[in-house]
């Protein structure tokens, strides 16, 4: 599952759900009873799952749950679409939860925090699992101040799609390594005309920040310190290295015009597979994508993105996210939740649900289940998430905020309203109260 906004939720309502779990809860403890082994019930218990995936991607789930089903006679789960965030947070409020729930990465610390979840250490004990059993930014997004709050199922990180044939007729028989090359090539296959009409562009100009940020040796958060870091110069350098590109081609309005004339991500007019654009950064479904969408005969190439030849140990760099299981806080059946989810945790039941929906495994065990041997693009992107600049956006109480602080400032800065030093300035502003309120 692919990362997305939380759909019907505000910050305002989530906080005010959360406050609710603390302040009308005497902090159940569900986690206790992983200290001793429940004993076997004479009937089978149906725990409740709600999850997100819809459509082919909640067929896949609905297959690995029947096979947790036909594999004991002990539990049966009984899985629920369920794409509201709110719904959760306030069946959590009402002490009528879900047993097991999804949710994304960087939710853990904020729903952690405020008891939404409940900590899953004492399970991972109990049953020999391991931080260190998964791809360690991965795990680590589900983590806060030394407690594990989520399991992650599945991850995504960013690499560069390349169209081989654009970039031949260029003269080119490579895709960029640096960003140095990569302005180069940004100059050379954009195509605009003397209106200022883009007709191609080499790339989009709004690559992730976060992945950028990274990448030229910035960072978000000291935990030391207790800090965030937005005005960290490596932070500053990628705001300021993609307002250059937005400003090459007329800056926002211009592009904003040129994105009209897109049609659907991963359809057969997708501007990638028209030519609109030369390069992509996308995450590791997109080679599927290709393959069931893209006119035939479409030539591509899968590369990491471009690193800073002038800070070349953090060549590699790529950002996390993850999408994660949970048990809410109040879960009648908490044992027989973590049963399922540490069943799903095994290498090749992951493998088998991240396989049939193009996302990548949190495991190096399940990396090498043979199911992934066919997924196009694969091969690449596993390579790429086993480097050891490998990160996550920091597991914060705030995240969400903090992260829509940066997107304002960063609109701010391609709209030409702001400067990255000022816009920087403005997101440590912001969020100051809510550094000193976690501290």
């Amino acid at each position: 599952m692919k990362r997305k906004a939380m759909k019907g939720t505000t910050f305002a309502v989530v906080t005010v759900c959360l406050a609710a779990i603390v302040g009308c809860s005497s902090g159940g403890k569900p986690a206790e009873s992983a200290g001793t082994e429940p004993a076997k019930p004479k009937e089978k218990v149906e725990i409740n799952f709600w999850y997100s995936w819809r459509g082919a991607e909640g067929e896949a789930m609905e297959k690995v749950i029947a096979d947790f089903n036909a594999g004991q006679d002990r539990i049966v789960v009984k899985g629920t679409l369920e794409t509201d965030q709110k719904k959760q947070l306030t069946a959590i409020t009402g002490g009528s939860p879900p047993d097991v729930a999804n949710n994304f990465g960087y939710n853990s610390a904020a729903w952690g925090v405020q008891g939404a979840m409940t900590p899953l250490d004492p399970f991972m004990q109990k049953s020999g699992m391991k931080a260190s059993d998964f791809v360690p930014a991965a795990i680590q997004q589900t983590q806060y101040k030394g407690t594990t709050y989520a399991l992650p199922l599945a991850m995504h990180i960013r690499m560069l799609f390349y169209n081989k044939d654009i970039l031949a007729q260029a003269g080119y028989d490579k895709p960029p390594e640096t960003i140095q090359q990569l302005e180069d090539y940004y100059d050379k296959l954009n195509v605009v005309e003397p209106s200022g009409e883009i007709k191609r562009l080499a790339i989009n100009p709004n690559l992730d920040i976060y992945h950028y940020a990274y990448m030229l040796g910035g960072g978000f958060y000291d935990f030391a310190k207790q800090e965030i870091s937005p005005q960290s110069p490596g932070f500053i350098k990628a705001l300021a290295f993609m307002n250059g590109l937005y400003q090459k081609v007329g800056g926002a309005e211009k592009l904003n015009a040129f994105y009209k004339t897109f049609g659907q991500s991963g359809k057969p007019d997708d501007p990638f597979f028209v030519g609109k654009y030369a390069m992509v950064s996308a995450g590791e479904w997109y080679g599927t994508m290709i393959k069931n969408a893209a006119p035939a005969g479409f030539r591509y190439g899968i590369a990491p993105m471009p690193y800073d030849a002038e800070t070349p140990g953090k060549k590699g760099s790529a950002v996390v996210n993850a999408s994660t299981l949970y048990i809410p806080k109040g879960a009648k059946h908490p044992d027989e939740a973590w049963e399922f989810l540490n069943w799903f945790m095994k290498p090749q039941n992951m493998a088998k649900f991240d396989a049939a929906i193009g996302n990548l495994p949190t495991t190096p065990k399940a990396m090498d289940e043979a199911v992934f041997k066919d997924v196009p693009g694969f091969k690449e992107f596993f390579e790429a998430s086993k480097h050891a600049n490998v990160v996550t956006f920091p597991s914060i109480p705030f995240t969400e905020q903090y992260q829509q602080a940066i997107v304002q400032a960063t609109s701010e800065v391609f709209g030409g309203k702001s400067s990255p030093e000022v816009a920087s300035k403005t997101i440590a502003d912001k969020m100051k109260p809510l550094v000193e309120q976690y501290k």
